[in-house]
């Protein structure tokens, strides 16, 4: 069954994770998979950025209680890793792993902002 982008992005924005058929290598029959690449994590530039500092602020923490650690940030109740994945747009939670694009493309965008601020307040507690 396909849906829109519309009821995609509805969906999302409910929380709704939707699964999708990946097609399967004929020769070898393994799913093919695109890898997920992360962007690189800097600490400083992040605690100037406003939104970084309100997120940190609702979850009740401070920059000195989150950790870099190599890809992804510690942030105690959660793991926070910065994507360049194909759905970058999207903003996804899985077992305590909050997977978004960078801060800046977050700030720009009303939706995803909208996003995370659902999935921080729902997931994250």
């Amino acid at each position: 069954m396909s849906i829109t982008q519309n009821q995609f992005e509805q969906l999302t924005e409910m929380g709704i994770s939707l699964w999708q058929s990946r097609s399967t290598d004929k020769e070898s029959d393994a799913v093919s998979t695109q890898p997920i690449s992360y962007l690189d994590i800097n600490l400083t530039e992040l605690a100037n950025q406003q939104l970084f500092t309100d997120i940190l602020l609702a979850t009740g923490l401070t920059i000195g209680e989150v950790s870099h650690q190599g890809d992804h940030l510690d942030l105690g109740l959660f793991n926070w890793y910065f994507t360049t994945s194909p759905s970058a747009d999207t903003i996804q939670w899985q077992e305590q792993q909050l997977f978004t694009p960078s801060i800046d493309n977050i700030s720009k965008s009303p939706a995803l902002k909208k996003q995370l601020w659902h999935l921080l307040g729902t997931q994250a507690q």
